[in-house]
């Protein structure tokens, strides 16, 4: 297998925002520095190379839409008591950012709902705690999802839809929980613990996925909500606990700044270099998000 190793192309006032310091704990370091690449492909080889955030800061949680026109992220802006975060979005076709939440809380994670309406967001309010709250595509205010759930319910650090109705989600408890939520019935039931950050649904398919940690290294399990079945698969390389999916059906993950890529559904599966962008990346490439056009990959490099 070639690797491909690329060289890079030559060519309002903030309102202070309460931040919930085990979120921060979870998300970024207060020294950590994280640039938003985008990755144009064709057939699956790299044509060109663009920093989409070029700034100094946490920017991460790369996520696009179902049509691939955008690119939704989290951005920070200000420094410690005065810190907060934004959810932003990006043109692919003009390259332009809209701050798509502007509010005086905090926002992560933005995931486009199965309506195709709303996102829904990490909501950090003026208590601290972390709630889950939707924002409509076209502009306007949150609204909360609260209602649907326990009042009691613990903060919340991801989420994933399984449906219009219901979802996974990523609950900050001792151990880190992985719940199964239903909004119009608020039952919750706890699917696995020891869960690392990332939850996702494989491509051209009902199945979902998770990373759990295991002798000091994250492994990868796939869930099936129809079946209620959960199957342990791949071990991701090195320590990191961030993946994505290829649209083929590949898993993507990273050693340092080389994207790795397998087959989980090999009977040997082993991890193969894929590209290599240590020519843009200096440090870690983390989270990753592929383009369901299959044109894009997004990736965070981290150098902290």
């Amino acid at each position: 297998m070639v690797i491909q190793t690329l060289q890079p192309s030559t060519k309002n006032s903030i309102q202070s925002k309460r931040l919930s310091a085990l979120l921060m704990a979870l998300s970024f370091s207060c020294v950590a520095e994280d640039e938003i690449f985008i990755a144009e492909l064709k057939q699956d080889k790299v044509i060109s190379v663009k920093n989409i955030s070029n700034r100094a800061g946490y920017d991460n949680q790369p996520h696009f839409t179902p049509d691939s026109s955008q690119l939704f992220y989290t951005a920070m802006y200000g420094e410690d008591e005065d810190a907060q975060t934004d959810s932003i979005s990006y043109d692919i076709k003009t390259g332009s950012s809209t701050n798509l939440t502007n509010s005086s809380a905090s926002e992560y994670s933005p995931t486009v709902m199965p309506d195709n309406q709303s996102f829904s967001v990490v909501y950090v309010g003026e208590d601290g705690r972390q709630r889950l709250s939707k924002y409509p595509l076209t502009g306007g205010p949150a609204s909360s999802l609260v209602a649907q759930l326990n009042k009691n319910f613990n903060d919340i650090g991801y989420q994933v839809w399984l449906n219009k109705d219901e979802l996974l989600l990523f609950v900050l408890a001792q151990p880190m929980q992985l719940q199964r939520v239903n909004l119009l019935t608020g039952n919750a039931h706890i699917l696995d613990t020891d869960i690392g950050r990332t939850l996702r649904k494989l491509p051209s398919s009902n199945l979902f996925s998770y990373t759990k940690a295991k002798a000091d290294k994250w492994q990868l399990h796939v869930y099936d909500p129809q079946a209620g079945s959960i199957a342990e698969k791949n071990t991701l390389p090195v320590d990191n606990m961030y993946y994505a999916w290829h649209r083929n059906g590949h898993l993507l993950s990273a050693d340092k700044a080389v994207v790795m890529k397998t087959d989980i559904w090999q009977a040997k599966a082993t991890w193969q270099p894929w590209i290599d962008f240590s020519n843009y990346c200096s440090g870690s490439i983390t989270r990753m998000d592929m383009a369901s056009s299959g044109t894009m990959l997004a990736f965070v490099c981290n150098t902290e």
